[in-house]
């Protein structure tokens, strides 16, 4: 079940996203983020959440998040249509985002839902054994 994230969320949101990714997000960014950005989540029972900002006619995915245990059941695709829906009614025509290189799975979603890369930020993510880069993505979206 998509749902509109609420400031009550934010503890379930740090903890969800100190478990799928790092470096984490602390619970107060998880309130800015409620106050300011475009939240998104999935389950009753958090099982993954997207932050978009969104600013005019363009918006940006500042996070995406899936509960490890519950990957490749759709729940990222979902939060990203739902996403894309909600900016589309805010007059958006764009949106961009990043990945890390080395992500195979979410660079997948991404091309399967119409993002284009459009650029490279070298040796953007720190990894335990170095660096890797940000490939950035963009869809035109319908208005």
């Amino acid at each position: 079940m998509i749902r509109t994230l609420k400031l009550q969320d934010a503890l379930a949101m740090a903890e969800l996203h100190e478990k799928a990714i790092t470096p984490n997000w602390p619970h107060q960014d998880m309130e800015t983020h409620l106050q300011r950005d475009i939240c998104i989540g999935y389950g009753e029972l958090l099982s993954g959440f997207i932050i978009i900002q969104h600013t005019m006619d363009q918006a940006e995915v500042l996070t995406i998040v899936t509960d490890p245990d519950h990957r490749k059941k759709g729940i990222g695709r979902k939060l990203l249509t739902a996403g894309e829906q909600v900016l589309s009614q805010k007059g958006a025509d764009i949106l961009f985002l990043e990945v890390a290189e080395d992500n195979a799975p979410a660079i997948e979603l991404y091309k399967s839902c119409a993002y284009e890369p459009y650029g490279r930020r070298p040796a953007y993510y720190r990894r335990e054994k170095g660096r890797v880069a940000a490939v950035t993505y963009r869809k035109r979206l319908d208005v």
